[in-house]
């Protein structure tokens, strides 16, 4: 690493929040403040871990060959940079795009209001009481995704000229399945499965995650405020959740109360195979975090991003596991 990447690692880390994370390790661990930051300071260096990462990974006091077995941020970037082609990515980024690519795996209707005749708006939305919209470029319409009600004293002609003014698509609103609703009406609570193509094509679950709103915000990101956990092979919540927010753990709803152990997700085994088909429609992209709601139907497919997250499903506090995964992604990718 070059000494400018060094300080560039120091640079963006925030000491305050530093302080805070050896703090918080102290409190479940006992050791010094003073020796968790040297070895913090040691592990941004050496293992190249930022300090929150110390603290979900549980690396206070755990041997070097353990440290050794988890996917970091440069780890992670190696498999973005190797496996996904630069000239392909911005099919994942651009939202038209990848609805033109993977409209057959999406399970609803979108149209490009850019490109279509108010005619063709007309007919998208017979029958239709609300839709989503969403930029048609990565350029444009930028922070507009919303939804519009829609009835029959609706003016439809001014929310097409909207619609293409702001170079808006639209597509149907997605309706999930009522036990998602369970964990929290409010949002679209999106399972997250992350996928590899092997060097012969064939597609592999990685892990799956499952994220969950904890407000009445539409929204179940965890940089809004959500909690989320890794699900186990058959879709249930075995884990508890956690919440980077709050940097604690749940096993209720802190909204609603509701019992998360023991919740399991519906048609998980089907949300598994659609991902793996997806990530034979494009094989230029080869490692992708499908975001996957569930439906009365079924999943469908929200978005792909070519760069999963790779902390959630090594944080300790939700696993308990000592080890990461690195040595899994290995094996398969050889």
């Amino acid at each position: 690493m070059s000494m400018a990447s060094i300080f560039e690692r120091f640079e963006f880390s925030s000491i305050e929040r530093m302080l805070n994370n050896a703090k918080e390790v102290h409190r479940y661990s006992g050791k010094p403040v003073l020796l968790i930051l040297f070895d913090m300071a040691k592990c941004i260096l050496k293992d190249h871990v930022g300090y929150m990462e110390y603290n979900l990974f549980h690396f206070v006091g755990k041997p070097q060959k353990d440290r050794d077995t988890y996917v970091n941020f440069d780890y992670s970037q190696s498999l973005f940079k190797t496996l996904n082609d630069p000239e392909y990515r911005e099919l994942f980024n651009d939202k038209l795009k990848f609805n033109q690519i993977f409209a057959d795996l999406l399970g609803r209707e979108f149209l490009d209001v850019v490109n279509s005749s108010y005619e063709d708006f007309e007919k998208f939305c017979n029958g239709k009481d609300r839709f989503f919209t969403k930029p048609a470029d990565s350029c444009s319409g930028k922070g507009i995704y919303r939804h519009i009600e829609i009835n029959k004293d609706s003016n439809l002609k001014e929310i097409y000229d909207y619609l293409k003014e702001n170079r808006l698509f639209v597509e149907d609103s997605i309706i999930q399945h009522e036990q998602m609703n369970l964990l929290n009406p409010y949002s679209i609570n999106t399972v997250r499965v992350t996928t590899v193509l092997d060097k012969n094509d064939i597609p592999h679950v990685m892990y799956a995650i499952q994220r969950i709103g904890t407000s009445e915000a539409p929204v179940d990101n965890v940089g809004a405020g959500g909690i989320y956990t890794v699900l186990s092979d058959d879709g249930s919540i075995i884990y508890p959740c956690w919440s980077d927010k709050t940097i604690s753990t749940y096993t209720k709803h802190p909204l609603s109360g509701m019992e998360l152990i023991g919740f399991q997700a519906p048609y998980f085994k089907e949300a598994l195979e659609l991902c793996k088909k997806a990530a034979l429609v494009e094989k230029h992209i080869r490692y992708v975090g499908w975001d996957i709601a569930i439906t009365e139907k079924g999943p469908v497919i929200v978005e792909g991003n070519p760069l999963s997250g790779y902390d959630m499903p090594q944080n300790y506090f939700v696993t308990g596991k000592d080890t990461g995964l690195k040595p899994e992604f290995e094996r398969i990718l050889k």
